[in-house]
């Protein structure tokens, strides 16, 4: 009787077993669970949580059998666990016993009887019994029993043996004991063998959880991961490969204990490697002789390194393949069923610590890259001007708002000794790192060019030939440049590809278009310039199509009908105010929808 003879609680019985299952457990009234909510804290323990229905079948017909009666077992609803017939197996049993007392004779009954001890498929050994032999019936001792009985001598020699007849049944039933008593050392025996395996695979699964936990950065989980599998399978070598970004190809991560030569065979694709694509698809794949199996890419390499078998199996993270874990040999070995199980544990624990350690090296990475964002948005704020030019009879300010940590707008103010200033007023396209670089770029052109030059239509021409020739096709800035005369109020300016400023005088808007196309896509483009002579009451204010393009959640833009109006009503404003104004006008347009574009807006008052 081997101990996969036993049968679990609630399942279905092995052929040959005429055994009820066991009815579903009720749940404890109150707990809000059917009997299918198994794990359920309240629920009573159950006989068959100790002793599954097998063995009590067994101990029923025994004791059916010797007590010469009909048994039944029930459990605590009173429902049968047993059936009240002798089983298949006892009657079988009986039957084989009979059969061999037939052929042996009454005689060979008073020879050792031997019961095998069984534990998957496996003899540990046995039990035997050997019946006491009954005395020889003497004349002389049936002459003596009669006349104490006063019965005659016939009928006492009938008696003892009838009497020795029933020592043959009990002998039978001893012989149903003496099996039984071997089926139960076995499935104990299999209990213990279970018991201590699973000991072996969770102290083992505590082990490489505990190296994994300790782990600092991804490679160095995925060394100790390749190291904890070879010792826990008693393997020669370990190698982990993961999948690159695309699943076409798996990648060498780490080994334990293979040389550099065999590591450098070449590389394994999914399309010609069976193997790797069978483990991937959820099957540990085994290979007894790597020099000899057809599935192996590389056989000759596999001789000369000195492995001989292999188990691959995938690591798998939520349903998903990441790679493969293959163990390595020394000699030629079959895997158990255990070994199996526990590299199967052992790659499902490995796979989340790998995905754990490449988050953490993500999370680190973004942490690193977000300081330099912090560091470049710092520097960018350090070129946008803290201070607006002050001058007599002049109201200067501006406001920027960007839509990302970096932005791609800007506006610039550069002094002029001979008492006037430059304004620049420029939108790169695109956001976020890219449109602040370019930004850097055009900022210093546009600097460096105006210091040495005196026609602002020849500065644009120049800014955008040094933009085309370091940009590509799609990349580009729209620019507004203007240098305003404080001695003799004028204003001179051009438009390459930007929101026309507005020049409002007497309540009338007049838009300043004069310029050509954005700067960075035709190297070769002319610039129009105008000179504009400011009076007393005049506002000019330039800004950015972040302020025309705020939407709501309708999808409605703000546009240049609402920023004249706006404007017009905020024209007694300082030229602070009238910055912010139109910044609060777009902010309650918009609600609550999110602003995706940056804002930069720049006014200049005559005051006097």
């Amino acid at each position: 009787m081997s101990v996969s003879d036993s049968l679990p609680a609630n399942t279905v019985q092995a052929p040959g077993m005429d055994i009820p299952p066991e009815p579903p457990a009720a749940a404890p009234a109150g707990s809000g669970l059917t009997a299918s909510g198994a794990g359920s804290a309240a629920a009573a323990p159950r006989l068959t949580d100790y002793i599954d229905q097998s063995t009590l079948q067994d101990i029923q017909d025994a004791l059916a059998s010797v007590a010469g009666v009909k048994a039944t077992i029930l459990n605590q609803e009173g429902a049968a666990l047993t059936q009240t017939t002798l089983s298949k197996r006892f009657v079988s049993r009986s039957a084989a016993i009979a059969e061999a007392r037939n052929q042996r004779g009454d005689a060979d009954l008073d020879q050792p009887f031997s019961a095998p001890i069984v534990v998957d498929g496996v003899r540990f050994g046995s039990i035997v019994i050997e019946p006491a032999k009954a005395a020889p019936l003497r004349a002389a001792a049936v002459k003596e029993l009669s006349e104490k009985l006063n019965l005659p001598p016939a009928q006492v020699r009938t008696l003892v043996e009838a009497l020795n007849q029933e020592s043959l049944l009990r002998r039978t039933a001893s012989v149903q004991f003496l099996y039984l008593m071997a089926n139960a050392i076995s499935r104990l025996c299999g209990q213990e063998m279970q018991l201590r395996r699973r000991i072996v695979e969770l102290s083992t699964l505590f082990n490489v959880s505990r190296l994994l936990s300790d782990a600092r950065g991804l490679q160095q989980t995925l060394d100790r991961v390749t190291a904890a599998v070879a010792d826990a399978m008693d393997a020669k070598a370990c190698s982990l490969r993961l999948l690159d970004e695309h699943r076409e190809e798996l990648l060498i991560k780490s080994v334990h204990n293979l040389s550099a030569a065999y590591l450098k065979k070449g590389p394994i694709s999914l399309g010609n490697s069976g193997v790797d694509r069978e483990a991937l698809a959820g099957k540990s794949v085994y290979i007894g002789n790597m020099a000899t199996d057809p599935r192996v890419a590389y056989p000759e390499d596999a001789r000369r390194e000195g492995i001989v078998s292999m188990m691959c199996t995938a690591m798998m993270y939520r349903g998903h393949p990441i790679g493969v874990l293959r163990v390595y040999t020394a000699a030629q070995r079959e895997f158990t069923d255990f070994e199996v199980r526990l590299l199967e544990s052992i790659a499902s624990q490995a796979a989340a610590g790998i995905e754990n350690a490449r988050l953490a090296q993500e999370a680190l990475e973004n942490e690193q890259l977000q300081r330099q964002v912090q560091i470049a948005a710092e520097i960018q704020r350090r070129m946008i001007p803290q201070e607006s030019p002050r001058a007599a009879g002049f109201d200067i300010s501006a406001l920027y708002i960007p839509c990302f940590e970096l932005g791609g707008d800007f506006y610039d103010f550069i002094p002029f000794g001979s008492g006037s200033v430059g304004i620049t007023v420029a939108d790169v396209v695109g956001k976020g790192l890219p449109a602040s670089l370019l930004m850097a770029s055009v900022r210093a052109a546009v600097r460096a060019h105006a210091i040495d030059i005196y026609d602002l239509d020849e500065i644009i021409a120049r800014v955008n030939r040094a933009v085309c020739a370091d940009t590509r096709s799609n990349e580009f800035v729209t620019l507004w440049y203007g240098v305003l005369n404080f001695a003799s109020r004028q204003l001179t300016c051009s438009t390459a590809g930007h929101e026309p400023a507005l020049l409002v005088r007497n309540g009338q808007i007049r838009e300043l278009t004069a310029g050509g196309m954005v700067v960075g896509v035709l190297p070769d483009e002319v610039y129009r310039k105008e000179v504009v002579q400011l009076q007393t009451g005049d506002v000019l204010f330039v800004y950015t199509d972040g302020l025309t393009d705020a939407m709501n959640f309708g999808g409605e833009k703000f546009g240049r009908q609402r920023v004249r109006e706006a404007l017009l009503r905020h024209l007694h404003l300082p030229a602070e105010q009238i910055c912010r104004q139109m910044m609060w006008e777009t902010r309650r347009f918009v609600g609550l929808n999110r602003r995706t574009d940056d804002t930069t807006m720049v006014t200049v008052k005559i005051t006097g």
